[in-house]
């Protein structure tokens, strides 16, 4: 009995010993340089915990003392998820695509999205998208009475709608229909994408499992309707009045029907120009938000400077000169990049860092949005405070900031040199748009009782999101533009709070993990 004892523990430990020797232990990791322990990003299975405390305990120091810059872009060349992971549901979400790619296969890629992200965009079918998002917030209003509106899922299918119709040129009812087959699909991918024992241990989606298998199924559906949407639209337009010609949804097609690209070639990168060209702005809405609900003093400069340029529509107001309206972008975007880090590049030679420092061939290396965007040698001890004043008082001044920051790689949300974000134009006026419509009709306040905290990405309810709690609006259903306005606020329990004259009351709303209450005024 003793010695079958025996046998099972030598047989677990060889177990245990195999699985970390191929699977948690680094092929050729140089053994002197700093790490963060793999069992970090283990915390938030075992332990209830925030994600900036994370940060700050294990993660901050090291990269603050260790922090290193490559500028040898073809010996750390571009390598994604499709090399890196081959056998996962996420490379086969994203492929290869212009993100990931190198070399020629990058430029023929280049070629053709390029053209289509960085031409002038319709301001005013942001606007009318905006106005409809509006009209949501008033509607889910008058149905849930007093009660709290979600603003995540709506800022989805905004964001879904605005890249869409804006970029690609196509229309998928995403802001129209909550139950449009996009919206379906889109939510049923992100389940499977981001659970986290996946995300954490890739090599498990080597194994045969039905969930995984159905997930891949998942993915094949999401990518073919996003073919099939555009596809469609290609025809409707090539048998009426003819359209613009660089939308890139078409300059994609285009693209397959020359032979440039392949099919998959073109499902890959139709999929990843989606999910950047979608998700970000609607991460960085729901930031901007949050700030804006944070620094009262802020959002109200911010609407003084709205109201400053006259009763003209939010499309003609994106064109107008607002300094503060851009340095506040800026700042949100610097506190909180949608893409915290990126881990895409690849030594393609050993190489020598610090003349110690040996980092083997193959060896994936990447860079830290969010620490670099805080960063006090850069950025001074208020590095981690909201300061929109920072970036200047004029638009010169402002754009001179900020084309300095990039140059020094002080700021990084659009990452830099040749490889940097291609939709930044569309971004930007995206947001422009956006928060001038939000803002010029309801004002947003925290809560005093919501408890301000980040959830580790191991803890996501809805993936993409930061805040453990949804964000959501209370909307009051008769605000005018000017000057009258609803004042909201953020939460982070199942209920709703009215203020008035006769004090607070609370509204529940069933099985509601965040909520905005309302001052109507």
């Amino acid at each position: 009995m003793l010695l079958l004892l025996l046998e099972v523990l030598l047989l677990g430990a060889l177990l245990l010993g195999s699985v970390y020797y191929f699977f948690l232990l680094p092929p050729r990791y140089p053994q002197n340089i700093p790490a963060i322990p793999f069992w970090v990003a283990l915390i938030p299975f075992f332990r209830d915990v925030d994600q900036s405390d994370l940060f700050r305990e294990y993660i901050d120091k090291p990269l603050r003392t260790h922090g290193a810059i490559f500028k040898d872009e073809d010996l750390y060349e571009k390598s994604g998820n499709q090399k890196k992971i081959p056998h996962s549901v996420l490379a086969e979400f994203l492929g290869d695509n212009v993100i990931s790619a190198r070399g020629d296969v990058w430029k023929s890629y280049r070629s053709v999205i390029k053209p289509g992200l960085q031409r002038n965009f319709d301001a005013d079918m942001i606007e009318n998208n905006a106005v409809s998002l509006c009209r949501l917030l008033r509607e889910s209003q008058r149905r849930a009475g007093r009660g709290g509106v979600a603003v995540q899922d709506l800022l989805q299918r905004y964001s879904v709608s605005n890249f869409t119709e804006a970029v690609l040129g196509t229309r998928l009812h995403a802001l129209d229909r909550a139950d449009a087959p996009i919206n379906l699909l889109q939510t049923a991918v992100k389940k499977e994408i981001f659970k986290p024992i996946f995300l954490s241990f890739p090599f498990l989606d080597r194994l045969p499992l039905q969930s995984r298998l159905a997930a891949r199924r998942t993915v094949g559906l999401f990518k073919n309707e996003l073919k099939r949407a555009l596809q469609a639209s290609h025809h409707m337009q090539k048998t009426s009045l003819p359209g613009p010609t660089d939308k890139l949804g078409k300059r994609m097609l285009d693209a397959r029907a020359s032979g440039l690209w392949d099919e998959k070639q073109l499902l890959d990168n139709l999929t990843v120009a989606f999910v950047a060209g979608q998700e970000n702005p609607q991460l960085a809405m729901i930031s901007a938000l949050y700030l804006l609900a944070k620094h009262p003093e802020a959002q109200e400069a911010l609407c003084q400077e709205i109201l400053s340029k006259g009763a003209k529509s939010s499309a003609d107001l994106t064109k107008e000169d607002m300094p503060y309206l851009t340095s506040l972008i800026y700042e949100c975007l610097r506190l909180f990049p949608p893409i915290g880090q990126l881990i895409n590049r690849r030594a393609a030679a050993t190489a020598l860092l610090g003349g110690d420092v040996v980092i083997p061939k193959g060896t994936y290396v990447g860079y830290h949005c969010y620490s670099t965007n805080r960063c006090p040698v850069a950025w001074g001890p208020t590095a981690d405070k909201f300061d929109p004043g920072r970036w200047g008082c004029s638009s010169e001044a402002i754009q001179q900031n900020y084309r300095r920051r990039r140059a020094r790689g002080e700021w990084i949300s659009f990452h830099g040199g040749k490889r940097a974000c291609l939709g930044e134009k569309f971004a930007m006026l995206e947001m422009r748009a956006t928060l001038i419509q939000l803002v010029r009709e309801f004002s947003f306040t925290l809560d005093p009782m919501w408890v301000d905290r980040k959830t580790p990405v191991s803890r996501f309810d809805a993936p993409g999101s930061l805040w453990e709690s949804p964000l959501q609006f209370g909307t009051d259903e008769r605000f005018p533009p000017f000057p009258g306005r609803a004042t909201l606020s953020s939460g982070s329990t199942a209920g709703f709070h009215r203020k008035g004259k006769r004090g607070k009351e609370r509204w529940e709303l069933g099985d509601v993990r965040g909520w905005f209450w309302v001052d109507w005024v």
